[in-house]
């Protein structure tokens, strides 16, 4: 288990302007979407401030029960997510408040740049995380180790309210930023918190 909170800032690679428009619920491409899409990269490329912060923790299974080192959770759908991992690595990620500030200004000047807005902090926060697992499995700890996807608080019977414990662990106010409501949103809003399942390459789930 690492008692460290490591943080980082990965490198994002060049927007999906097609996984924006699916963000936007579009089912066809055509070019003034397009555009539309390329006007919102360019004017937000100098709002996202990606930063990342982490910590690695043993794990300890049995059948619905899961020791995370930080918190322990009854949840069937984490522990059959995890069976087969050795450890956890719990990160928070974020894009920075400058964006949420963008998507406000247009949610009141122009509703349809806000949806963009928006959709493209849906892209940008995805890529986030998986620069962030790129790179973690570049360090020599993790080089012949894979990566369960990420899951999140709210997913299967995993409950939302372990956010708090989550914040409780990785203090990513302090790090990157990050905060925690009392109704359990988080702010900035184009923020993940996930647990990542840690995995010998050579011992395939189940």
């Amino acid at each position: 288990m690492s008692n460290v909170i490591l943080t980082a800032t990965p490198e994002m690679p060049p927007v999906n302007v097609r996984e924006v428009l699916r963000y936007m619920g579009m089912r066809t491409t055509d070019a003034a979407s397009v555009a539309t899409v390329e006007e919102c990269i360019a004017e937000a490329a100098s709002a996202f401030r990606g930063r990342v912060c982490w910590r690695a923790f043993d794990l300890y299974l049995t059948e619905s029960t899961v020791e995370l080192g930080w918190a322990r959770v009854e949840s069937h759908s984490l522990a059959k997510h995890l069976d087969g991992c050795q450890k956890t690595v719990l990160f928070a990620a974020t894009l920075g408040l400058e964006l949420d500030r963008l998507i406000a200004k247009y949610s009141r000047l122009l509703p349809s740049r806000a949806l963009c807005l928006q959709a493209l902090g849906a892209e940008r926060i995805e890529a986030l995380c998986d620069a962030f697992e790129q790179e973690l499995l570049l360090q020599n700890e993790y080089k012949d180790m894979c990566l369960r996807p990420r899951f999140s608080p709210g997913y299967g019977d995993l409950p939302l309210a372990l956010q708090r414990d989550i914040f409780s662990a990785l203090c990513p106010a302090r790090h990157i930023g990050l905060s925690l409501t009392d109704s359990l949103l988080m702010s900035p809003s184009k923020s993940v918190t996930a647990i990542l399942g840690v995995a010998s390459k050579h011992s395939p789930k189940e």
